[in-house]
């Protein structure tokens, strides 16, 4: 097991130094400078506002799914969990705040650990829905025309057409899946069934997202807390767009919203490619590469990068980091943590 994970860590760390190299090949040191230089503040103050406030989003919908079984739970004590465990992921390899999240929340609100980790579960398909919804958004609201040239029209006009369909698809893939799960485990063989035409690692890793989500619904019990938690799934998707389209303005990007949307759906599948802490690189090179598609190229799209960079992490991550010294904890000590659950086969 310690050898896998090792080759786990080992390919994240390859894949970010590739991109980091690739990322800082071509810069011009001094025109970045003055590019960062010239960055408007309010609108990066505000989106770093944006950002942190999401977690406060992430706490409210995580008290909606643990409303039944810790009615009394305090959404402070959801909201330093959910920080510290956002703050592991940045700094430990192993994704460990997975493990730290739940393992803190358990402890605040006397939660049992598999009852907290069903609803973490819960929580990640409610994230791709709201992504969708995002996504669905994007279609809607891009301009027919971008006004810049024929290249840009028909680049608008395939993210449209594509986005809808895979956005449609995707939606009606989710509504069977909510509807499947709603019937509980008996249900299970219809979902693997569907989940059978696609590649195994790929019908695994749904199976298990399936089976968390069941026992997270049989754990709630609660119809109006479920739609609560997909209203809050949409503000907390909505909520990191908004902040995105505010940093285009600290840059002074006549961008529209639609361009907001796409990068935060492009943004939401790059954090999921294996890579080094700190997400070096792969953010990099993922946000020059979408500024790229809406005609912001070279030193004001790396500018673009690492500020979005670091609003998204550093802000979040120093949250996280305060929180773990008022509760007494450490990254060593949370690290110690995912090791012996890993061990245990008890990842989620």
């Amino acid at each position: 097991m310690a050898r896998r994970l090792d080759a786990k860590t080992l390919l994240g760390i390859l894949i970010s130094v590739v991109c980091t190299v690739l990322f800082l090949w071509s810069v011009d040191w001094g025109a970045l400078g003055e590019a960062l230089s010239s960055v408007l503040v309010l609108p990066v103050v505000a989106a770093c506002g944006l950002l942190l406030g999401e977690f406060v989003l992430r706490a409210l919908r995580w008290k909606v799914l643990l409303r039944p079984l810790a009615p009394n739970a305090r959404i402070r004590d959801l909201f330093v969990a959910t920080v510290i465990g956002a703050a592991a992921n940045t700094l430990l390899p192993l994704r460990a705040g997975e493990i730290a999240k739940p393992l803190v929340a358990a402890q605040k609100t006397g939660v049992g650990i598999p009852q907290v980790v069903a609803t973490a579960v819960m929580e990640r398909v409610y994230d791709i829905f709201g992504l969708i919804c995002v996504l669905m958004t994007m279609v809607l609201v891009l301009p027919d025309d971008p006004g810049r040239s024929a290249t840009d029209a028909v680049l608008v006009d395939n993210l449209k057409t594509y986005g809808g369909i895979f956005g449609a698809v995707a939606f009606s893939a989710m509504l069977v899946f909510f509807f499947l799960a709603s019937r509980g485990a008996a249900a299970g063989a219809i979902f693997r069934k569907i989940t059978s035409i696609a590649p195994a690692p790929v019908a695994r890793k749904f199976d298990s997202l399936f089976d968390g989500f069941v026992e997270g619904l049989a754990n709630a019990r609660d119809p109006h807390g479920l739609w609560q938690a997909a209203l809050l799934s949409m503000a907390i998707w909505f909520n990191g767009a908004l902040a995105i389209y505010v940093l285009f303005k600290a840059f002074e990007l006549a961008l529209p919203l639609g361009a907001a949307c796409f990068t935060a759906v492009a943004i939401a599948l790059t954090v999921a490619v294996p890579q080094a802490p700190g997400f070096f690189g792969v953010f990099h090179v993922a946000i020059e590469k979408t500024m790229l598609l809406w005609s912001v190229d070279g030193t004001p799209a790396k500018a673009f990068a690492i500020v979005f960079w670091a609003v998204s992490f550093i802000p979040v991550t120093a949250t996280g980091l305060l929180a773990m010294w008022t509760e007494g904890l450490s990254l060593g000590g949370l690290w110690k943590g995912k090791e012996s659950h890993s061990a245990d086969g008890d990842t989620p």
